[in-house]
């Protein structure tokens, strides 16, 4: 093996770039590198992380070759930026092609979105190499009602756009889970999807298969981000992934999404409440300098009465900014009560809705199980307590917790204790006193009969 410099091709009299031809060229030239190097085809895959069929398509003009891939291509061969600019050349044609579309579909970034930092730089780490392996990159961001998993994607979003990337678009879908009977149906989202790339009404497929598989065909190829918002299960999901991998995917789901990782090359991106610096942050942000350093204490009161919760932090500053309370100290007052915090809102905007969503998607158990989760003493679920509460045996409690953190209502500390926001615990224990009334109390003596063993 030998390395060989590489001739940049030279400039035309007039000053312009040569013509840099089509995929043939970018073909041969790689070919002529590649030998020149010693690679065999396996030796160069193994070098720019594609596999050697890849490599032999892209050699023999079959495959259209990415930016990417290009630039493993420099890298791997010492080729400056040779490939690369080939394949910007050929990428900036067919994007002037008629007919073509690029989807701008992603909506507008929080004007006052806070910290997050490692959640971002964790997304770019899992999306950056779209196009480097074969797989689909697929980044799955979960966590409980109100924590700002739609912010979060839409922010990371527009900060890869605005960076360069996903130059073929972005695709923004709310999948509307988790609730039964009205999430989104695969079938009805594909039709918006291939609308959205530019397929035509009279040409669109009969069933989901086709459809599918259609939306694979448009977006081979092509750069394109697709957020999936507020995704219910993983079978939602799968039919919608594309199957290019210069391709990058985003969702956000209050479900861990079961199944979906045995199935995609994905990783989840959990979030919780905001840290106290972060908190105060934004409530600063949304309310201004002026009416922040009037009173910093009472910031950080009102920051603990959301419980550091993005929508309920969000909606106490709106209440502030319009003035229906002159003060963060007059609403941290008001807010002591858990019956107020639940009852934030603004316009049609209401926290306990949130709530709502994710409880009304659990069955009779579980949901009976959440309830009593609320009055159970001290802050720590005991899986003991909860099984004396609910009058089922330990196991049955365990898999009915297990299901609660799955669906991000509780968060699990170790195989049988888990924690649980306030702002959900005042939440269940409303419900229980609505629900269940008197007949919670039994269970609670025998909570603390538990307890106390």
């Amino acid at each position: 093996m030998h390395s060989t410099a590489v001739t940049r091709p030279a400039c035309s009299e007039s000053g312009s770039p040569p013509d840099t031809g089509g995929p043939g060229t970018f073909g041969e030239l790689l070919r002529a590198h590649r030998e020149r190097h010693g690679f065999s085809l396996a030796q160069l895959a193994t070098q720019v992380h594609f596999n050697r069929g890849h490599i032999s398509k892209v050699e023999t003009h079959k495959r259209t070759p990415s930016v990417a891939f290009a630039e493993a291509c420099d890298r791997a061969l010492n080729a400056g930026s040779t490939f690369t600019s080939i394949a910007t050349a050929l990428e900036a044609t067919a994007r002037q092609q008629p007919g073509r579309v690029h989807p701008a579909q992603l909506p507008s970034a929080k004007r006052c979105f806070t910290g997050r930092r490692e959640c971002l730089n964790q997304l770019t780490r899992r999306l950056r190499g779209a196009g480097q392996s074969l797989a689909v990159p697929v980044a799955v961001i979960n966590g409980p009602p109100g924590v700002g998993k739609t912010a979060l994607a839409v922010q990371w979003a527009h900060q890869a756009v605005s960076d360069g990337r996903f130059a073929d678009g972005q695709l923004f879908v709310d999948l509307e889970g988790p609730e039964p009977g009205a999430a989104a149906d695969p079938f009805d989202v594909l039709e918006h999807l291939l609308r959205a790339v530019g397929v035509p009404g009279d040409s669109m497929p009969a069933d989901l298969g086709r459809r599918a598989a259609t939306f694979r065909s448009y977006l081979h190829g092509r750069e394109m981000l697709l957020v999936l918002d507020n995704a219910a299960d993983a079978q939602q999901v799968h039919h919608l992934l594309p199957g290019s991998a210069g391709c990058a995917v985003v969702v956000t789901s209050r479900s861990r999404l079961p199944g979906l990782l045995s199935r995609v090359d994905a990783v989840t991106v959990p979030l919780a409440e905001l840290g106290r610096p972060e908190a105060a942050m934004l409530l600063r942000a949304m309310i201004g300098d002026a009416r922040a350093d009037a009173d910093p204490a009472a910031v950080a009161v009102l920051a603990e009465r959301c419980g550091r919760l993005p929508l309920a932090l969000v909606l106490a500053a709106e209440h502030i900014v319009s003035c229906q309370h002159r003060s963060a100290d007059q609403l941290a007052t008001e807010l002591e009560l858990d019956q107020a915090r639940l009852d934030l809102a603004e316009g049609d905007v209401v926290l306990r809705d949130s709530f709502d969503t994710s409880y009304r998607a659990l069955d009779e158990q579980s949901a009976r199980m959440f309830r009593l989760l609320g009055v159970l003493p001290g802050q720590v679920i005991d899986a003991a307590a909860s099984a004396a509460t609910a009058g089922v045996s330990q196991d049955e409690a365990v898999r009915l917790l297990r299901g609660l953190a799955s669906a991000h209502l509780i968060r699990r500390q170790d195989e049988r204790h888990y924690l649980m926001h306030d702002l959900l615990r005042a939440y269940a224990a409303d419900l229980s006193r609505q629900l269940d009334g008197d007949s919670a109390k039994p269970g609670r003596m025998a909570a603390d009969t538990a307890l106390v063993a």
